[in-house]
């Protein structure tokens, strides 16, 4: 549950939080409901009777505006409210999350829940998205993709910002040394692209430029992860802020593949000041240009090269970074997102009144 301060932060921008527990291990007991339900594995964790109440409360006992249902698995609390103008802020299309994270997937175990989330949001989500008068993707992908599920229902990109002010741009590339790649490493794609580049790449960065180090900073790392390092790679479990690293490393390394939507870390990167090598996927719903803003491969080859040639040339990395910096204050400040939310709500509530 939310601490005091944070509880109080919301309340200083005046914001009524109600906060409703949610228990992992009877969350996950009631997934089974997925085996004789429509209800994805997802959308049926996070579908709670006590949740519910506490919206229909909140719906009954004052004139709602406005309902905004962040991410699909809280869309099934007000999808069935006549009456009630509504938008579903969803991120990203589930179905091509799911299908194109399949294809990496490792293990038979992954495999298979990730064939039955797949066959179950084809059914879900382009359902789902017709009881809302405005659904918000992070990127055009999203929507295009949604769009082939559903061609009826409204779309509309918002994308996700950076704190600019937090991720502040450090330009001095002299100080920077170093390959970086930062995340939630209990995340199952996060820890996936880490074991890739420890096993894979960052080996061939090495033979490229002597020296070279490798840092991999996060929260909840496996254990399986730390056996995987070797010489000259290190794990730092838990930092409290991720901006020093942001501001220390000379290379963001995102060996991204499969998953839709849009990748945070890329964004908080590009504003710090930390050059990119990253995939096309990776850049999905930001507008950077190889050679650019970053570098991009589409091999691990590809991405080693990338990565050993921004060691070795502080004059590219500051070039590519400073470019990033401009990109991210242009198209993913608050400012930016503000505008695009601001356009969603304007639409709704006028098609409404």
């Amino acid at each position: 549950p939310p601490t005091e301060e944070q509880l109080q932060a919301m309340r200083d921008i005046n914001v009524e939080l109600h906060s409703v527990t949610l228990e992992p291990l009877r969350a996950g007991l009631a997934s089974i409901r997925t085996l004789w339900t429509d209800l994805p594995l997802e959308i049926a964790f996070y579908t709670r009777a006590e949740f519910q109440q506490e919206v229909d409360q909140i719906l009954n006992d004052n004139h709602i505006d406005l309902a905004v249902s962040f991410f699909m698995r809280t869309a099934e609390y007000v999808r069935r409210r006549p009456n009630l103008p509504r938008i579903l802020v969803a991120e990203d299309c589930r179905v091509e999350y799911q299908s194109r994270s399949s294809s990496s997937a490792r293990s038979l175990h992954q495999r298979i829940v990730r064939w039955w989330e797949t066959r179950k949001l084809l059914a879900y989500e382009p359902e789902v998205v017709n009881d809302f008068d405005l659904t918000t993707f992070v990127s055009p992908e999203d929507v295009a993709a949604m769009r082939d599920l559903n061609a009826s229902a409204s779309y509309q990109v918002v994308t996700n910002g950076v704190d600019l002010d937090r991720f502040a741009y450090n330009d001095d590339q002299s100080s920077r040394s170093g390959v970086l790649f930062a995340g939630k490493l209990d995340v199952l794609a996060n820890h996936l692209m880490a074991g890739s580049i420890v096993r894979d790449i960052f080996p061939m960065v090495q033979v490229l430029h002597k020296g070279a180090t490798l840092t991999i900073a996060g929260a909840n790392p496996l254990s399986s992860l730390r056996t995987m390092l070797g010489e000259g790679m290190e794990l730092h479990a838990d930092v409290p802020d991720l901006v020093p690293y942001l501001h220390r490393y000379a290379v963001f390394l995102h060996p991204h593949h499969g998953g839709s939507g849009i990748q945070n870390k890329v964004l908080e990167a590009m504003s710090a000041g930390c050059a990119v090598v990253t995939t096309p996927s990776g850049l999905q719903g930001i507008d950077a240009i190889h050679e650019v803003h970053c570098l991009i491969g589409t091999s691990d080859t590809d991405l080693a090269d990338n990565a050993a040639r921004l060691l070795g040339d502080p004059d590219l990395r500051q070039r590519l970074a400073r470019n990033a910096r401009v990109l991210m204050e242009q198209t993913h400040s608050w400012k930016h997102v503000e505008q695009q939310m601001f356009a969603a709500i304007t639409t709704v509530l006028h098609t409404a009144s």
